[in-house]
């Protein structure tokens, strides 16, 4: 397997570095256009989900940073095959990332940034957060990665689910400017037909950029941008959820409800009451969903480089407890088993109307669960942490010994076959 990926990865980068890019300008690239044509597509019939015509249920993962650094980009390209080989057909991207890493994108008039800024982590998520840098990039650098992502989905009849707007690097912003920038984002990824888009991640309708009237903004500029592509959006409140599917332009409901596999599947079944619309969980478990285990003895033994000690504890990073859990600062975590539960509940649904990212924040969103900002560093390097993509070692059980998301993979691979 190992040599399967590592072929694969360098023949993706190949592609990739061969891909279609226009130069500006000494050392400025600019997205170059999207293609006219995509092999996959997706679109909304009823309260299904098609995929080439096919009334198909998606499983993926919530992969939020991916496209703010090339390293990240890379990774998640290089595991693609190995994801689709389990069954998985989907994974959701946010063009301005997630606590794991985030950057604005946009000017102001709502056009794509040229220049560039701080990709920003949210290290100490859950103890002692504070912001700090993860490296740098220009908006045009994370379209260009965001059209790669959703390119190499596309050829392997993936669906990319790209969200838009997430509150750490929108807050700031009007939902003039956010409109704007919706219709830009949109025009840049039209010509991929394996697309939905999310317009905004857990909106609170107390806050003007994210009521009814700006998300009803964001939608129609999205479907004139981009004309017959799916597009939604939802919060972590089902009933906030439940109105916000009654918008005519809201073609999926996007939710995050529930931090155990009992609240998501109520929330599931609640959704499935009120709306004949699909209905995707876009992060399981929302903050709960962790993927982290904390040691106060701080004796249990991980591979190296895949934890972090705290002041009295350790984290062990992609590693579980079976039954839903605590952190070491009271938070809390879905275990394996509210995992298989949800995946199972989802798999199981005979008219195919729900479906699910798996959120495993630890791992994909890595960088926001390490202590400090000198606790950030690759994946292997001791005491250090950050985002990461891949299986894990070993068996990828989600053990201390063997950490990371095979047994997900492998429950999701048992649904699908």
């Amino acid at each position: 397997m190992i040599s399967r990926l590592a072929l694969s990865g360098v023949l993706l980068l190949l592609i990739a570095a061969c891909g279609p890019v226009e130069r500006t300008g000494p050392g400025r690239a600019e997205p170059a256009p999207a293609p006219s044509r995509s092999q996959t597509t997706v679109s909304v019939q009823g309260s299904q989900i098609l995929v080439n015509g096919t009334p198909s249920t998606l499983f993926g993962f919530r992969v939020a940073s991916a496209a703010m650094r090339d390293d990240w980009t890379d990774e998640l390209i290089s595991q693609l095959d190995t994801w689709r080989d389990h069954g998985v057909n989907s994974f959701v991207v946010w063009l301005q990332g997630s606590s794991g890493g985030y950057s604005p994108v946009f000017t102001r008039d709502g056009e794509i940034d040229r220049g560039t800024s701080e990709i920003t982590s949210i290290v100490g998520f859950g103890h002692d957060e504070r912001h700090t840098a993860n490296g740098s990039t220009s908006g045009t650098q994370v379209v260009e990665r965001t059209r790669r992502i959703v390119a190499a989905a596309d050829a392997r009849g993936m669906v990319a689910i790209v969200g838009l707007f997430y509150r750490s690097a929108a807050e700031d912003d009007s939902t003039e400017t956010l409109t704007a920038a919706a219709r830009t984002a949109a025009a840049a990824l039209a010509g991929y037909s394996n697309v939905i888009f999310d317009v905004y991640n857990e909106p609170d309708d107390s806050n003007s950029i994210e009521s009814g009237h700006s998300l009803r903004e964001y939608l129609r500029a999205v479907k004139d941008a981009a004309p017959g592509r799916p597009v939604g959006t939802g919060t972590v409140e089902t009933d906030e959820s439940a109105d916000i599917a009654d918008m005519d332009d809201v073609d999926v409901v996007m939710q995050d409800a529930g931090s155990n596999a009992d609240e998501a599947i109520d929330a599931f079944d609640t959704l499935q009451d009120h709306t004949d619309k699909p209905i995707i969980n876009v992060e399981s478990f929302g903050g709960s969903g962790q993927g982290f285990l904390d040691d106060d003895t701080r004796s249990v033994p991980a591979p190296p480089g895949y934890s972090v000690d705290f002041p009295g504890w350790r984290r062990v990073f992609g590693a579980w407890r079976d039954e839903d859990y605590a952190s070491a600062t009271d938070g809390a975590i879905a275990g394996k088993d509210s995992y298989r539960r949800l995946i199972d509940h989802v798999a199981r649904d005979p008219g195919k109307q729900i479906h699910l990212m798996v959120h495993a924040a630890g791992w994909f969103q890595g960088a926001s669960r390490v202590g400090t900002a000198d606790h950030l560093g690759a994946p292997g390097t001791p005491d250090r942490w950050n985002n990461t993509f891949q299986v894990g070692p070993g068996t990828a059980d989600g053990t201390p010994g063997n950490p990371g998301i095979g047994w997900i993979l492998e429950r999701i691979g048992a649904n699908r076959g």
